[in-house]
């Protein structure tokens, strides 16, 4: 049951993706410009700490959970960062097409990220407790709220940390000695990180409800 279940969750999010392609690719109006190639590469850059957290539950050397953790952590921001892409919508004849397309997309970034995190949440609680799952969690949300504002705001990628992470350090510290300075990215980071750790606590809790659906009634 537990595999039939895994196929399904990742037939649904590969399905997602896919009709936010398809509604790219069959929209008249320069189909593969915009915006559909750059909520394309987003969804590509969401999937990615998907591959590192299900990487993270399946390797059994040390060394390498820190390299997969890393990685997940850096990429992570860029899942619940696809609801910022909203900011795009307009007005016009093919509103409707875009507010499912983005839609398609923000339901699928916020899924990715939950799914991932959900993963990485329970190997960290197998190894070193219930304690530091939740506090790997916490820490983890709180950074997509500074990654939102990186990305967004700032305009940097996750690829900058490798190939520039002096400038991106610089920028992001210059934001953290002084976040309401611009109140509005603040705001706008903080509402999206709230979102998605509701979102994250809305699916953890399932479990819960799920095991309170399976007892008997008196």
């Amino acid at each position: 049951m537990r595999d039939v279940r895994t196929m399904i969750l990742l037939g649904a999010l590969l399905a997602t993706t896919g009709l936010t392609v398809v509604l790219g690719v069959t929209d008249p109006a320069e189909p593969q410009f915009y915006p559909t190639r750059f909520l394309v590469w987003n969804l590509f850059l969401a999937w990615i700490p998907m591959v590192f957290a299900v990487g993270f539950v399946t390797v059994r050397r040390r060394g390498w959970l820190i390299l997969l953790g890393v990685g997940w952590l850096a990429f992570l921001p860029n899942a619940p960062y696809l609801v910022t892409d909203l900011v795009h919508l307009g007005d016009g004849v093919d509103l409707w097409r875009h507010v499912l397309q983005y839609g398609f997309a923000a339901w699928t970034g916020i899924m990715l990220g939950v799914v991932s995190m959900l993963l990485v949440h329970r190997r960290v609680e197998h190894d070193h407790g219930r304690l530091a799952g939740w506090a790997v969690v916490t820490v983890s949300v709180a950074l997509c709220a500074v990654g939102i504002v990186i990305g967004r705001f700032q305009r940097w990628n996750s690829w900058d940390l490798v190939t520039r992470p002096d400038a991106v350090v610089a920028s992001t510290l210059e934001w953290v000695r002084s976040p309401f300075a611009e109140v509005a990215s603040t705001g706008v980071a903080a509402a999206v990180a709230a979102f998605f750790g509701l979102a994250y606590a809305t699916v953890w809790s399932l479990g819960s409800a799920e095991d309170f659906a399976r007892r008997p009634s008196r």
